[in-house]
């Protein structure tokens, strides 16, 4: 084990137990301390209007042999011109997703999507559909908007591997999940308790937050190219 890690392990026990993957979306760089493991973003489906755009993700990231990778598929619904038949997109996604399996070198994808209420049953009828299609040694996680883990009707028998809440850019909802973490996480859905969560070095949580989740991805909105890059995140000071 290296030296900092072994460091890291014999002063902060949480940290040294909780993995931690750095999610590269686009431009994104691999920090040091995530370049056995990382979540890419191999691409980009914007559904808006009458129109499907899909991207692939421009350059992929630097990476030393046999770094693991999450492929991670973003679907964008957009607000300001919602989906006029979202049903359209539900073979493209499929097909997207089978793209990515065949590449995960972790036997993990990984489906973000930000639904909005109204395409709730669509959204749990797609990922019901993607865990029925992809291979059984491929695990399915699928990202959650952090207020779905005060509502039932989301993740209530949701047929994903892995619900990753995502603790941050959570706007008017901020104080009130910081809340509810620091003292009353009991309150929230059993998916968003403990297992896996998704963080930002840019919006700290208490680290008995943090360190009670098994597995822990981060989002850096500076793409991993401030100074402090090559320390894990659970090893940084903070409160």
């Amino acid at each position: 084990m290296p030296f900092i890690f072994l460091f890291i392990a014999l002063l902060f026990p949480g940290a040294a137990k909780a993995q931690q993957i750095a999610w590269l979306w686009d431009e994104a760089q691999a920090p040091a301390w995530s370049l056995r493991e990382v979540a890419v973003l191999q691409r980009h489906i914007l559904l808006s209007g009458d129109q499907i755009q899909m991207r692939p993700r421009m350059r992929w990231p630097a990476l030393p042999p046999g770094a693991l990778v999450t492929p991670v598929l973003h679907v964008e619904v957009s607000i300001v011109n919602p989906p006029v038949q979202i049903e359209r997109a539900r073979p493209l996604i499929l097909h997207a997703m089978m793209d990515a399996a065949a590449v995960s070198s972790t036997g993990w994808v990984q489906l973000d999507m930000e639904a909005r209420p109204s395409q709730r049953a669509f959204y749990r009828a797609l990922v019901k559909e993607l865990r029925a299609a992809l291979p059984s040694h491929i695990k399915l996680s699928v990202t959650a908007l952090a207020w779905w883990c005060r509502s039932p009707a989301w993740l209530d028998d949701l047929a994903a591997d892995e619900v990753v809440p995502m603790f941050f850019r959570m706007g008017r909802d901020s104080t009130a999940m910081h809340a509810l973490l620091d003292l009353s996480p009991d309150t929230l859905h059993p998916s968003c308790r403990a297992g896996a969560a998704g963080f930002s070095p840019q919006e700290p949580f208490a680290r008995n937050v943090v360190t009670r989740y098994t597995k822990t991805y981060w989002f850096d909105r500076h793409a991993w190219k401030r100074g402090d890059a090559d320390l894990p995140p659970l090893s940084r000071n903070s409160p």
